[in-house]
């Protein structure tokens, strides 16, 4: 059975909307033959860390803040059109404006919006802001709060301490959670500490502690015990094998956090990269999607990071990521495959007790690697990255302004952790699936079960010999009791490889211009509980209607 709900219809009650809407009944699903049971614990017992609806965060080049978000008195509309929609459906994500470009980045008191010092090539050498970049931050929904980051690449105590002064002096109160400090230490010139672990440590505590004192005296002595003494990000590291260790595993045993300020440890996660020719072959689709190699991945590189922080009791989070490094691969990182390896990877780590997971958006960046697949525009015009979930600007490189398919997987997982104190645990596949490209988490909340997502991730193409249609029994556990329902909203492509985002779909609607089209869709799953997934699809259900609802009005 599933409801349809008009996108043109508001109602005043979320809880009247699949009441309201028309009920069409769906095809019987058949008998049982070739039915797989998940085994669906009812209780948390085993899950994760708790956690909240600003789980799935964003990283954006501060290089390029005006192209995605405009400025203090003309914000870019489609941006904060899709942020809206992220809110709206129960996201409330966090914005690092960092990456490799924080790290030549200055504040300059007489300076306007953002601006680049670059080369014919697109090759970002500085980026100068003023006051109008950080009270640009009060452009954003209500909630969303900023890392506030911090030039270590100049070695310069003034260009980052004056930063860090103006961002609380400029961006509107309580905006800032977290400061950080350099990006990706692991890439810098190893003459700067002579791969010294304890050089950078040493290093990293004075500057901190200075900022801190002119952060707090800016702040008022209120104000800067309210924001608190914890209040920075360590390590910020790739987990790329470099001549300097400053991964957690590192910079905890070595004294990093002995005056107590690390909220956070960071830590940058790029399975796939485009920087080299070897590693471009790599970046395929049938790779990206393939959830042993991103657990792998996971539990090998970094893991062993995050357990180090998680066993000093500190919070850690997924600083940076995407799916390919060097701006994503065209034809791979920006269709639909992209929007599946969103969801992958941000369980992955939710299961592995993230607090916060920080997707990366920018432009290729010319100094990164000079065997780079990506590159500028004509005349040094921004290359929006492939892997970015619009582009913010019409370009010569990427065309027009636009959403692209992962954008959908942004509301998938707004939706699932839209519940405050949400945990997650991942299922076990059930025998006779392919364990390669399929996934299952089940959601609780205060200790009983409260959604369930289903990732078959089988890249299914126009000529693939079959769908890869996996269907599922969830009623034997329980769960579907006699007069008892569940709601499921499905995201969909026709295909993997699809780059178009109007044919990419969340519950029935596409958001090609950052506004919803199309026909809201909720399947009920009927008291049989089975459920079909297609390859390349993923589903997300809830037991409680009320849930079902969310982005609805």
């Amino acid at each position: 059975m599933r409801f349809y709900l008009s996108s043109g219809l508001r109602l005043t009650s979320c809880t009247a909307v699949l009441i309201a809407a028309n009920v069409v009944t769906s095809q019987p699903l058949g008998d049982h033959e070739g039915v797989f049971s998940l085994e669906i614990p009812k209780a948390a017992f085993g899950a994760s860390i708790e956690h909240d609806s600003s789980f799935a965060s964003f990283s954006f080049e501060p290089a390029f803040w005006v192209e995605f978000f405009g400025n203090s008195t003309s914000p870019n509309k489609l941006a904060f059109n899709l942020l809206n929609l992220i809110v709206a459906h129960g996201g409330q994500p966090m914005i690092r404006p960092g990456g490799i470009t924080m790290d030549s980045m200055i504040f300059d008191a007489s300076a306007g919006d953002p601006a680049r010092t670059t080369n014919p090539k697109g090759g970002v050498y500085r980026t100068t802001v003023g006051p109008a970049y950080y009270q640009s931050w009060s452009n954003f929904p209500e909630g969303i709060r900023f890392i506030s980051t911090l030039n270590f690449g100049n070695d310069s105590l003034d260009i980052a301490r004056d930063l860090a002064v103006a961002s609380v002096k400029y961006a509107s109160n309580d905006s800032i959670t977290a400061f950080e400090l350099g990006n990706e230490p692991t890439n810098y010139p190893s003459s700067r500490w002579k791969n010294s672990t304890e050089a950078y440590v040493q290093q990293w505590k004075n500057w901190t502690a200075q900022i801190d004192a002119a952060v707090n005296m800016a702040l008022g002595a209120v104000a800067a015990t309210e924001f608190g003494s914890e209040r920075w990000w360590a390590s910020s590291a790739t987990t790329d094998q470099t001549g300097l260790e400053v991964l957690p595993n590192a910079l905890i045993p070595a004294g990093i956090d002995s005056r107590n300020q690390v909220a956070d440890y960071s830590i940058h996660s790029y399975p796939f990269s485009t920087c080299d020719p070897t590693r471009a072959v790599l970046a395929t689709t049938q790779n990206i999607l393939n959830q042993t190699a991103l657990a792998q991945y996971a539990d090998e590189d970094i893991y062993p990071s995050a357990k180090a922080a998680l066993d000093a009791g500190n919070r850690w989070i997924i600083g940076e990521f995407n799916s390919i490094s060097c701006s994503g691969n065209p034809n791979v990182s920006d269709t639909f495959a992209q929007a599946l390896w969103v969801i992958q990877s941000e369980l992955i780590y939710a299961v592995r007790n993230a607090s916060a997971v920080y997707l990366h958006q920018g432009a290729a960046l010319v100094f990164q690697s000079s065997q780079q697949v990506n590159s500028a525009g004509q005349n040094g015009s921004p290359g929006y990255s492939t892997y970015d979930m619009f582009y913010p600007q019409d370009s010569e490189k990427r065309g027009p302004a636009r959403v692209l398919p992962s954008f959908a997987s942004q509301l998938f997982m707004a939706e699932a952790f839209a519940i405050p104190d949400t945990r997650v645990r991942q299922l076990e596949t059930p025998s006779g699936i392919d364990k390669d490209y399929f996934a299952a988490y089940a959601f609780y909340v205060h200790d009983k079960l409260n959604k369930l997502a289903i990732v078959n991730s089988k890249p299914y193409y126009a000529n693939s010999t079959s769908d890869f249609t996996v269907t599922l029994h969830i009623s034997r556990y329980g769960h579907l009791k006699k007069g008892t329902r569940a709601w499921l909203k499905r995201l969909s492509a026709p295909y993997v490889n699809e780059g178009n985002a109007n044919k990419t779909t969340w519950a029935g609607q596409s958001f090609f211009d950052g506004h919803e089209t199309g026909d809201l869709l909720v399947e009920t799953i009927g008291r049989d509980g089975l459920v079909r997934v297609r390859g390349s699809e993923a589903v997300l259900i809830f037991f409680d209607k009320r849930d079902a609802n969310m982005g609805a009005c």
